[in-house]
């Protein structure tokens, strides 16, 4: 048998890097697929420059120069540092999701393949107006605006890019309130009376503590001192502790709960009522969902009442009442820390009409200017010079 000369390549030699179908090449590390561009020799340095890193998992320590980063790369270093802060409960698995939909939607919108140094203002801007076009209101917008900035700013502050693109140029849009409708005394009693246990339960609970759909299924029972009426609830978005007194009705309706677990509401299924649910596609490519069971129950119980509602009022409507009536109270700090709120000026973004209370700080001041008989200024000096 005659040896052939040629000597066969050891495995250590060859080429690390595949070349995809999109033109560049790549590599699959720890279960997922890093490009490092198109020129042959280019990619072969950054894969040996980052190599390290990538291999042990150490992404969010990876640098690059010039801005020479792939849309699709940054988003993955930086969604793996905010799952990293899921998994030490720094950031809720709501907002993560929210942030995984949102960032895979700007990618696509862009190019995914695009360099970060490519990237125009004028691309910024015609993504923004896409947001604007899809969600029509000003909300849905600017989460997805927020996002975008969020991992701009920490590519930059981590040292991951040296420049970014200018986000400064993508406005939020300006949000004009409009007044929501509240339930009437009447419309709670009817919920009341034709909710089930847990849901006759969370109703008092947004009514009493301004609570939500996501603080009624997280809540434990350490949370809650039913002897002596209240509830000390840490609100997750904003870290801000909020320790509340608890009405009878309120206390009655938790009694009724009965303890399957350290949460105190579940589903019939044993599921917690809000929670993130986490699905591989036919692409391996990870997706998100949120389940509400809540909202769901509480729409079906508006129909099942005979109450006929306008759009947007939901469960969160009565989180807004809460808010409304506590500012009722001339106190507009207890509205941010009954909501939770890290700063005043968003907490009275719930508060809706209170104009009865403005008519009485109106007429007060007037008291306080003219001088009649009901004027505190009634015995001062008239004011002429002497």
């Amino acid at each position: 048998m005659v040896k052939s000369n040629s000597k066969r390549k050891k495995r250590s030699n060859k080429f690390p890097l595949t070349l995809h179908s999109t033109g560049q090449y790549c590599k699959k590390i720890r279960g997922k697929l890093y490009y490092f561009g198109t020129d042959k020799r280019k990619a072969l340095e950054r894969y040996l420059k980052e190599a390290t890193d990538l291999h042990s998992g150490r992404v969010t320590h990876l640098r690059c120069v010039n801005g020479e980063m792939t849309l699709r790369s940054l988003c993955n270093f930086y969604l793996e540092h905010q799952l990293e802060r899921v998994n030490v409960g720094d950031l809720t698995e709501r907002y993560y999701a929210d942030q995984v939909k949102s960032l895979r939607n700007f990618a696509s919108h862009i190019g995914p393949s695009c360099w970060i140094s490519s990237i125009r203002t004028i691309d910024l801007q015609n993504y923004r107006n896409m947001l604007i076009q899809k969600y029509g209101t000003p909300s849905g917008a600017n989460l997805n605006i927020a996002i975008m900035k969020a991992m701009f700013n920490w590519a930059k502050k981590n040292d991951i890019l040296q420049t970014i693109p200018n986000i400064d140029a993508v406005a939020k849009l300006r949000n004009i309130k409009k007044e929501k409708s509240l339930f009437n005394s009447r419309e709670i009693r009817k919920l009341v009376i034709h909710a089930s246990n847990p849901m006759r339960a969370m109703i008092w609970l947004g009514l009493n503590c301004g609570f939500g759909c996501t603080d009624c299924a997280e809540l434990k029972w350490e949370d809650l001192n039913l002897e002596s009426g209240r509830v000390n609830l840490n609100r997750k978005k904003t870290g801000i502790a909020r320790n509340l007194p608890l009405w009878p009705e309120t206390i009655d309706a938790l009694k009724s709960i009965p303890k399957l677990g350290e949460l105190v509401f579940y589903t019939k299924r044993g599921n917690p009522w809000v929670r993130i649910i986490k699905r591989t596609d036919g692409k391996n490519v990870v997706r998100y969902s949120r389940y509400d069971a809540i909202s769901a129950m509480f729409s079906k119980l508006l129909k099942k009442s005979g109450i006929k509602t306008e759009r947007g009022v939901n469960f969160y409507t009565l989180r807004r009442m809460a808010a409304t009536l506590t500012a009722r109270s001339g106190d507009p700090f207890a509205v941010q820390r009954l909501l939770g709120h890290a700063d005043l000026k968003m907490a009275m973004t719930y508060v809706q009409n209170i104009s009865e209370q403005t008519d009485r700080a109106i007429n007060n001041t007037r008291k306080l200017i003219i001088q009649d008989d009901s004027s505190p200024l009634a015995n001062a000096s008239s004011g002429k010079d002497e």
